[in-house]
């Protein structure tokens, strides 16, 4: 049961502008479901595609993935998730039962395309079905509850490169939000030291000053044994095919929405693995994240972020190239 309330949503309605649409929710939480008051959504380079109308899969279309609140209602037939809780939602929908799902690669599952919810995360509410929806851990501030799911495409990169199988030095391209988490998967859980780089010097700054004695820039001529290419654009995929060593691995992080690159003609002589990671592998990546957000990330850490107003969305899109953090995060919360 639930008292009744309004839920406003912001609605790509076409490339370059959102609109604020209210309605009032069902006093009765449908069975299966959870109602959860979002806090915080992050803003991802897939959302950035859509408002650009790189990426059109129809308009209009309610965006955001990366959500993050606490429980106010739960349906009949919900166990282990009370109001009260805060969660994180990952939003592939796993059935369980597919030959994918039994092999622990849920996100493609048979069923994925399905959507069990009434809206995405750039809105005030949302009921979902409580499969998507995880526990968190209690956390310092509740804004990192917004890291998990872009931290968990990162841990699913990282499994996927065989990092700790692998000689030789590591490059990550591309240091916006998931470049950056994924930075800070590697910094965290491997004893290795890693090279970045990006076109916005001041996010390779905001990390190197995080991790002085851990973070190295490319040297000229230098070329490296597993790349993570998380740029998302077709130059980064090139750029990254230029560094790479003989047989080599480059982990594609990227999506292409306005230009899908091509295989270099010299490459094959290189004779390299590329892996391409798709969103965020087994859900046991969802609580390894949040487990390794709690444990690591620092007050410091936070200087990676800006937060914007919900109400704000409009000029977060439209300005994004000019907002100096490595990650954005929509909120609800007073700035």
């Amino acid at each position: 049961m639930s008292g009744a309330c309004v839920n406003t949503v912001a609605i790509l309605l076409e490339p370059g502008r959102f609109s604020f649409a209210s309605r009032q929710l069902e006093e009765e939480v449908a069975p299966g479901y959870v109602r959860i008051k979002i806090n915080y959504c992050g803003v991802c380079g897939t959302d950035k595609s859509f408002y650009l109308g790189h990426r059109n899969e129809g308009y209009p279309v309610s965006l955001g993935h990366e959500h993050c609140g606490v429980i106010k209602a739960a349906g009949a037939g919900v166990i282990n998730l009370q109001p009260g809780s805060q969660v994180v939602i990952d939003p592939n929908f796993r059935c369980g039962q597919c030959h994918y799902c039994r092999q622990k690669k849920g996100h493609l599952c048979v069923r994925g395309g399905e959507q069990h919810y009434t809206n995405r995360g750039y809105a005030g509410y949302i009921d979902i079905h409580y499969s998507y929806v995880h526990k968190l851990p209690a956390y310092r501030k509740d804004h990192i509850g917004a890291l998990v799911e872009p931290l968990s495409v990162a841990l699913h990169a990282v499994a996927l490169s065989n990092v700790s199988g692998r000689k030789g030095e590591i490059l990550v391209l591309g240091c916006g939000g998931l470049g950056s988490l994924l930075i800070f998967a590697l910094l965290e859980i491997t004893g290795a030291d890693v090279y970045i780089h990006d076109h916005n010097d001041y996010k390779v700054d905001q990390l190197r000053s995080l991790y002085p004695d851990r973070i190295k820039a490319p040297m000229a001529g230098q070329r490296f044994q597993l790349i993570f290419e998380a740029t998302g654009a077709s130059r980064g995929f090139r750029q990254a095919c230029d560094l790479l060593d003989k047989c080599s691995r480059l982990v594609v992080l990227s999506r292409y929405h306005a230009d899908e690159p091509f295989i270099p003609e010299r490459l094959p002589w290189k004779q390299p693995e590329i892996i391409l990671c798709h969103l965020n592998g087994d859900s046991i990546h969802m609580a390894d994240a949040a487990a390794l957000l709690a444990d690591n990330w620092s007050t410091q850490h936070d200087n990676l972020l800006s937060f914007h107003s919900f109400e704000d969305i409009n000029n977060v899109f439209a300005n994004y190239g000019k907002i100096k953090s490595n990650k954005k995060i929509i909120t609800h919360e007073q700035l």
